[in-house]
């Protein structure tokens, strides 16, 4: 039943704010406000005038999504939806190449995912903003050129990157070419920057980039493999997710890599072996779920936690060495590894997940590093050793050794 806002000093309008007040017919964003988060207005199917000041610099992804004034076709030009100085939306770019109007400061989250039949985008002097996947799943997407006036964003060779060339921000993932250098400046690789690109077979990553963002090649099917230089640090939650035909990772010894993130190589298919260097602290969540033509894995003496479902469904995989320094062993961390016949447990280990090996169902053996008494005393999910078969829980049948040498 809300019917006015009046909005004074606030500098925020946070996530979904007004979500869903149907009643609301107008709203005006005065001065103070910088950013309004996704979904504030979404759903509010009575609003049809909007008055954004000029000091809003980020609007979220579906910020006014089921309004009346988005659903008002007298307001989208030629498929794409701006309100104020914002592109908002673009639904229905047939034409191939689009440039964005003079004065837009912000391109929001998400305006142009999906467009698969945009061939090119100019964007112009004053955009300062634009948002998270502003351009996934663009696949006839193959240049993206920004006015050399602007003060935030340059394009190379039909790229995005910002404008001190730190951040490749977004790859023109419909170019047809095999291979692609990533330019010694560049030190970050912005989250989705290669995502879904199926022409890249390989990437040469340069020795300035210390972090590479989230979903940044994933479902890159066609790349089949990578070089990690040394000075990358951070891998983040699914970089690599899905590609399948990915069959080498190559991190060197001297890496400075300190964390793989949640689901970073998850549904990697054909990747085989995976040595992880002695920088890095921890695995996370999900990090290779899935790789079944995964063989071997070396986890190196740094590493205190291995996250939930780490390994999960490695159908191929036939043995672990946990070294001392794990401390926590997650919830599911290895079930489902099938092929799965020996684990060596480092004596650090003060904790087993609920799971954690469950129906591993070759398992024969458990050889652990500290004594049976130790042992005893580490805290151990439910199911962490069974399987399950015609209605009830039954534990895998292996032997168990204590005071393990490693001889």
């Amino acid at each position: 039943s809300l019917k006015m806002v009046i909005i004074t000093d606030a500098t925020s309008i946070g996530p979904s704010a007004f979500y869903g007040c149907t009643g609301l017919t107008s709203v005006t964003i005065p001065n103070s406000v910088t950013s309004i988060g996704s979904s504030a207005f979404n759903g509010c199917t009575g609003l049809t005038s909007v008055v954004i000041s000029d000091s809003v610099t980020s609007i979220g992804d579906d910020a006014f999504y089921g309004t009346e004034y988005y659903n008002n076709e007298a307001n989208w030009e030629n498929g794409v939806l701006y309100i104020g100085k914002y592109l908002i939306e673009a639904k229905t770019l047939i034409s191939g190449a689009y440039s964005i109007k003079d004065g837009t400061i912000c391109i929001a989250d998400y305006a142009f995912s999906s467009c698969r039949s945009l061939t090119s985008v100019t964007i112009g002097n004053s955009v300062t903003s634009i948002g998270d996947y502003a351009f996934r799943y663009c696949t006839s997407l193959t240049s993206i050129t920004v006015s050399e006036e602007n003060t935030k964003y340059k394009s190379i060779d039909g790229n995005l990157y910002s404008k001190d060339g730190k951040t490749l921000i977004q790859y023109a993932i419909g170019k047809t070419a095999t291979s692609f250098t990533i330019p010694d400046s560049v030190t970050s690789i912005g989250s989705y920057a290669f995502y879904s690109c199926d022409s890249l077979t390989s990437v040469v990553i340069g020795n300035s980039v210390t972090s590479i963002g989230d979903s940044a090649f994933s479902n890159c099917d066609s790349l089949t493999s990578v070089e990690i230089p040394i000075c990358v640090e951070t891998i983040g939650n699914y970089a690599f997710y899905g590609c399948s035909n990915l069959k080498t990772v190559n991190i060197p010894e001297n890496s400075q890599l300190l964390s793989i993130g949640s689901s970073a190589f998850s549904n990697c298919d054909n990747l085989t072996s995976v040595t992880i260097p002695s920088s890095v602290t921890s695995i996370g969540s999900s990090a290779f779920y899935g790789c079944t033509g995964l063989t071997s894995v070396t986890i190196p003496n740094s590493v205190t936690s291995i996250g939930s479902y780490a390994f999960a469904s490695c159908s191929s995989l036939t043995s672990v060495e946990i070294p001392n320094s794990v401390t926590s062993i997650g919830s599911s961390a290895f079930s489902c590894c099938r092929s799965l016949t020996s684990v060596n447990i480092g004596n650090g280990v003060t904790s087993i997940g609920y799971e954690a090996f469950y129906d591993c169902t070759s398992l024969k053996s458990i050889k652990y590093r500290g004594t049976q008494t130790q042992w005893n005393a580490i805290s151990k999910g439910t199911n962490w050793n069974k399987y399950y078969s015609n209605g009830s829980y039954y534990t895998i049948n292996y032997t168990m050794t204590y005071n393990y040498t490693g001889e």
